[in-house]
């Protein structure tokens, strides 16, 4: 499987229109996974953009798409421990966007079965956030009722990604489906 920055999951029977609909953004691949595409763009934020004004002018990509997620940082990894030890280090980069504010992680984890327990890993990870940023005296507060900011991390066989999103890009980007 080759780089990707977005993952992309296409209705039943919308793969053939999901794949073509998405090669104007940038490169698009096939998985090993039932309905779910890659995606590597250029900027992630003009994709957002030029993805929702798609969507907004066309009614066949609410047919056709079911979750888009964009990655800010994306990594490959053999084990367990690898992806938390990698995971832990991408978190450093969110750190400052989310002192002060409520959060919680969301895994969505495509491989890995039985090995990486997403509920466990999102459970481990939102303790290390939660300690890094009490040593910086950025008070936060674990939440599932609308948080601030959600930690997103995509797991497609042996690469994952990680992104943050603020409630008002939650709002604004309705085919990110974060929780």
């Amino acid at each position: 499987m080759k780089d990707w920055n977005v993952v992309v999951t296409v209705a039943e029977n919308g793969f053939k229109d999901g794949f073509s609909l998405l090669s104007k953004y940038g490169s698009v691949e096939k998985t090993p996974f039932r309905n779910v595409l890659t995606l590597k763009v250029e900027n992630i934020e003009a994709f957002l953009e030029s993805f929702l004004q798609d969507m907004q002018a066309n009614p066949a990509y609410g047919q056709v798409f079911c979750r888009v997620i964009p990655c800010a940082h994306g990594f490959f990894f053999q084990t367990v421990e690898a992806f938390e030890e990698k995971a832990k280090q991408c978190i450093q980069a969110f750190l400052p966007q989310m002192a002060h504010r409520s959060f919680h992680v969301r895994i969505h984890r495509r491989g890995f079965h039985g090995t990486i327990r997403s509920q466990q890993e999102a459970g481990l990870l939102g303790d290390y956030l939660d300690e890094q940023l009490s040593l910086q005296d950025a008070a936060d507060k674990v939440t599932f009722d609308d948080p601030d900011v959600i930690l997103d991390v995509e797991i497609v066989a042996q690469q994952a990604g990680l992104s943050l999103w603020p409630r008002e890009q939650r709002k604004r980007y309705p085919f990110l489906k974060l929780d």
